[in-house]
């Protein structure tokens, strides 16, 4: 396992599972960072462990699109709250 919990993503849709052992088993509030702004969104339990509830904002007002590749740093995962610090790294050819 990767001892430095980063993630690059290029859409996300669902958390890749080699990820998850980093975080709660549970639904949680999630924090993320990007930009010096904060978008409180959800991450869902379950098999397959997605980005809920304020990820379309998020979405929306950092004005990704498809091709983007976004860098998850994980700051913080407790059973109360998971904290990710998010970059843009560009655009991919897709």
């Amino acid at each position: 396992m990767n001892p430095e919990p980063y993630l690059y993503i290029m859409f996300l849709q669902f958390i890749p599972k080699r990820f998850c052992g980093y975080l709660p088993p549970i639904s949680v509030k999630t924090m993320l960072r990007c930009n010096r702004k904060e978008w409180a969104v959800t991450l869902k339990s379950g098999v397959r462990r997605r980005l809920v509830n304020g990820w379309k904002q998020f979405v929306v007002d950092n004005n990704l699109k498809k091709g983007n590749v976004l860098l998850f740093e994980l700051v913080e995962a407790t059973s109360g709250v998971v904290i990710f610090s998010v970059e843009e790294l560009g655009l991919t050819n897709a």
